[in-house]
Order: C-alpha cells, then structure tokens, then sequence
C-alpha cells in the first residue's frame, strides 16, 4: 500500500512540473525503465536555510548527473506541502516539515524511498552536502530492481 502512494506521489510531482520545452511530447511520454527521483517537499513560507537547502540539493542533483536528468534517468523536483493541492500527498507520507526525499522507481513502480536528513547539518559544508546528496542519487541509480525491493522490506520491518 505504501509504496502504490508513493507511486502517487511521484505521478503528482511530475505532473505538477512544467516538461522542458526542448523534450519531444513523445520522449516526454516515456518513462525509463528505471528512474531516481528526488523531491524537496518545502513550506510555502521558506526561511533563508530552507531555500538554500533546495537550492544546494537541485544543484547536486542536476549539475552532478547532468546525462542522467537530460535522458530522465534522475528529476528533481520542489513541492509545497503546505500548498492546498498537495495537502493530501504531505498526509499521506507525514511530511510535516522541509525534507529532501530520493525515491528509486523501477518500471513506474515506486520501489522504495529514504529521507536525507542530514541536509541540514550539511547545509554550512557545500562540498560535504553535494557528496552526500549524490552519493544517495548514486546509490539508488546502481541498485537492482531485487535491491530496491529488498531494502524496501527491511525499512518495513525495522518499523514494525
């Protein structure tokens, strides 16, 4: 069930994103057969450190595996979970306050996902938080779909 919302949500950022214009609709159409997406869910209100933390994070993300964001193998995206039409999705996942999420979806399926909340102790240590956000991007884009499934149980059970 988790992971059919996470599915959601990630069908709700992209389709909150505006395409690149320079995208054919038909490339824009197909999804890779496997996709790292992370998400910065932020306050429609964002403090100095807030918007720096995305700001860093899309950086790292989008300058760090360039290749990869032009072929759609890794996005990065902003979403306001106070914002009304994204109420439901910050619910579903208990997003409560400014997080940067990497989500590893193999064939349109949400595999699994972590949190990065050392974003925030990192924020002052640029070349620390570009490693440490990358080296997530870089993690999910290495595993196996067989991985990612594994890794997605045993967050599973450590919960329980």
């Amino acid at each position: 069930m988790a992971t059919s919302m996470i599915f959601a949500a990630v069908l709700a950022v992209c389709s909150v994103v505006t395409p690149d214009t320079t995208t054919s609709d038909k490339e824009q159409g197909k999804s890779p057969e496997h996709q790292v997406v992370a998400i910065y869910f932020h306050r429609t209100q964002r403090c100095p450190t807030c918007k720096r933390i995305g700001a860093m994070a899309e950086e790292a993300v989008t300058k760090g595996f360039e290749k990869e964001v032009e072929n759609r193998t890794v996005e990065f995206h902003y979403i306001d979970f106070q914002d009304e039409k994204n109420a439901e999705l910050a619910k579903k996942y208990g997003i409560e306050t400014p997080t940067l999420v990497m989500i590893n979806v193999f064939e349109g399926e949400t595999v699994c996902l972590t949190s990065m909340p050392k974003v925030w102790q990192l924020v002052g240590k640029p070349d620390d938080f570009r490693a440490y956000v990358q080296d997530g991007v870089a993690r999910y884009l290495r595993q196996s779909k067989e991985d990612a499934e594994q890794e997605r149980d045993e967050s599973k059970e450590s919960k329980e």
